[in-house]
C-alpha cells in the first residue's frame, strides 16, 4: 500500500498509486484521483518528492505525479532526476527550476534521503512544496522528522507511506513496479 498522508493531521487523504497507468481507465481510478487531490493542499509549480530513508525510489514517483499533472490539469510537466546532485551544480539546477516553473511547466523534483546526498536539503527548501516517501519499517522516525526539520515543517504538504517491498523497485520483467493494493 502507499498513502499519501496529509501533514495535517485532522484530514489524512489516501491514495494509492497501483494499477496500470497505460490502460484507458487507469487514470480515472479513484486511487490516482485522490493521490493527485491530497497533493493539490496548496498550489504549487515545483514540487520535490523527497525520501525520507535510502533505496526509496522517488524517480517512479515524481513520474507518475507528473503523468497525474498531465492527464488532470493538462499542464506541461516535467521531471528533474536530481538523486545524485553534487554540489557544485545545485545553483545551477535551482535556476533551471525556476525557469521551468516561470515558463509554465510543472516541474517535479527526484530526491535522495537527505542523509545519502545533503545536497536534497536546498534543493526542496527551493520547492514551492514537498512530499516526503517514508518506507513502513524501514524509516526511522527520527530521521523523517529531522529531514522535515531541514527543509522546513511549512513545505511538506504530506508523506506517501509505503510498505516494505513496495519502494517503486523494478519488476522481473524490467518495467517499473506500482506499489501494492489499498488497505480498507
Amino acid at each position: 500500500m502507499t498513502r499519501l498522508a496529509s501533514s495535517d493531521s485532522a484530514s489524512t487523504s489516501t491514495a494509492i498509486m497501483h494499477g496500470s497507468l497505460g490502460s484507458p481507465t487507469g487514470w480515472d481510478d479513484v486511487r490516482f484521483q485522490r493521490l493527485w487531490l491530497a497533493t493539490q493542499k496548496r498550489e504549487w509549480g515545483s514540487l520535490a518528492v523527497l525520501s525520507a530513508s535510502s533505496s526509496i525510489a522517488t524517480l517512479h514517483i515524481a513520474e507518475m505525479l507528473a503523468q497525474l499533472a498531465w492527464r488532470y490539469r493538462g499542464q506541461p510537466s516535467s521531471v528533474f532526476d536530481l538523486r545524485d546532485l553534487s554540489m557544485r551544480l545545485v545553483d545551477y539546477q535551482v535556476r533551471e527550476l525556476h525557469a521551468h516553473v516561470e515558463g509554465g511547466t510543472r516541474v517535479l523534483i527526484a530526491l535522495r534521503s537527505i542523509f545519502e546526498n545533503p545536497t536534497a536539503i536546498p534543493i526542496a527548501q527551493q520547492a514551492d512544496a514537498v512530499v516526503l516517501c517514508i518506507a513502513l519499517g524501514e524509516t526511522d522516525f527520527k530521521g523523517a522528522e529531522q529531514t522535515i526539520a531541514e527543509v522546513g515543517r511549512d513545505r511538506v504538504i504530506g508523506a506517501i507511506v509505503m510498505r516494505p517491498g513496495e519502494r517503486g523497485s523494478k519488476k522481473k520483467n524490467g518495467a517499473a513496479g506500482a506499489p501494492g493494493s489499498p488497505e480498507r
